[in-house]
């Protein structure tokens, strides 16, 4: 793609972008301690009871689950769903949401039924505070990988700020959606062109990349030569399932992706988390690609 028609993209999104000022207004900081502790507290119930119970319990009938396509949890928990006989997993990475109603948390998981060999991936989960206040999953996914020898270090991280956008408006949260969107799309048009250029606009030195088959990649810089020393290939296509914290500076979007090195192609569906930065653009902070099966 010519640098100057990849700037005048750019260019336009900081346009775009312009509209999200407003009437900031005090509001309370979220808490990570809550939202980790859900995630912990469903891991140790699948060891201390079983896996159904605790996935029940930390869903209800909106949760989306990829397993790896995504369907209801009355189609993946309901009657008597395959489910591994064991299953562990951890947060390395979290964030909530000012606004103290959103978050998500990723990590190492592993899987185990009996008389088959130990899987392994990283998981990513969706919270959602229901209207009782409790955190309910709103999407979970897993991107299998090897059995895996780096270990991330833990980032759970608190809101960065207290102040944020009240809205009351359907039409002004729609427009904040559209934004997102807009952004996916932005950058799935970039990448069909020249993925360095792609990467290096909507990646952060923490952003986590999930390619099945390989263990986590963190930050634009490894990411970029992760993709060279592989030689891989990645476009997508965004999605219309797009979420974003009521604080307005998370969010998270889906789409379909193809990831290709050489004659190998893989069909994946991919989960984005993204988050504003202090230049108001957006990046990805979670990059996660299930395989289609």
């Amino acid at each position: 793609m010519n640098k100057y028609f990849i700037t005048a993209i750019l260019a336009a999104l900081i346009f775009v972008l312009q509209i999200e000022r407003g009437v900031f207004a005090q509001g309370s900081v979220g808490q990570i301690g809550s939202l980790v502790t859900a995630e912990y507290n469903t891991a140790s119930m699948a060891k201390d009871k079983s896996l159904l119970t605790a996935l029940r319990w930390a869903s209800d009938k909106n949760t989306i689950w990829y397993t790896p396509s995504p369907v209801s949890t009355e189609e993946y928990l309901g009657k008597k769903p395959s489910l591994p006989d064991v299953m562990t997993w951890q947060p390395t990475f979290a964030k909530v949401a000012m606004s103290d109603e959103w978050g998500f948390t990723t990590g190492p998981i592993s899987w185990q039924s009996v008389g088959r060999h130990k899987q392994y991936g990283e998981y990513l989960s969706l919270w959602k505070r229901n209207p009782k206040g409790e955190w309910k999953l709103a999407f979970r996914a897993i991107s299998e990988h090897g059995k895996p020898v780096f270990k991330a270090s833990k980032v759970l991280e608190n809101p960065q700020g207290e102040h944020y956008v009240r809205l009351r408006s359907k039409a002004r949260l729609k427009q904040r959606i559209d934004i997102i969107a807009s952004t996916d799309q932005l950058f799935a048009t970039i990448l069909k062109a020249d993925n360095p250029t792609a990467f290096k606009e909507f990646y952060t030195e923490e952003t986590r990349m999930y390619v099945p088959s390989f263990e986590p990649v963190i930050g634009e810089s490894a990411a970029q030569g992760f993709l060279t020393r592989e030689k891989l290939a990645i476009t997508s296509e965004p999605g219309t399932t797009i979420d974003r914290s009521y604080s307005g500076e998370l969010a998270f979007s889906t789409g379909e992706a193809t990831i290709s090195s050489g004659t190998m192609v893989k069909h994946c569906d991919y989960l984005r988390i993204w988050e504003k930065q202090e230049d108001n653009l957006w990046k990805v902070i979670v990059d996660m690609y299930i395989e289609k099966k």
